[in-house]
């Protein structure tokens, strides 16, 4: 029988935020809105962001028992199956809002 990991559900939630903020702070530095400015574009509410970040928590298991030890303070083992990657961030922007008109934009 072999054993397969499992994502803690604490952890995974920790990891699904930090990416969340890392992924919110590098849109608000990319400054898109002063490129839509640039070309005429801010007003046609014309960008669409959406991203997706995926964990396959399968790759995690490595054969150097020195790596070994940090991705496995994600994992509890359990004998399953394959398990399938897990959807740790999946988000949509409209730069401006349609909503507010902000030119920061905001969830679509």
């Amino acid at each position: 029988m072999s054993s397969q990991q499992v994502i803690d559900p604490q952890i995974l939630q920790q990891l699904q935020e930090e990416i969340q903020q890392k992924m919110d702070q590098s849109l608000e530095n990319a400054d898109l809105h002063s490129v839509l400015e640039k070309y005429g574009l801010l007003e046609y509410r014309v960008l669409r962001i959406h991203w997706q970040c995926n964990l396959d928590p399968n790759q995690l298991q490595s054969n150097d028992a020195v790596d070994e030890q940090q991705p496995n303070a994600l994992l509890a083992e359990t004998s399953t199956a394959s398990i399938p990657e897990i959807v740790l961030v999946k988000k949509a922007l409209c730069i401006p809002c349609p909503s507010t008109g902000s030119p920061l934009g905001c969830n679509c």
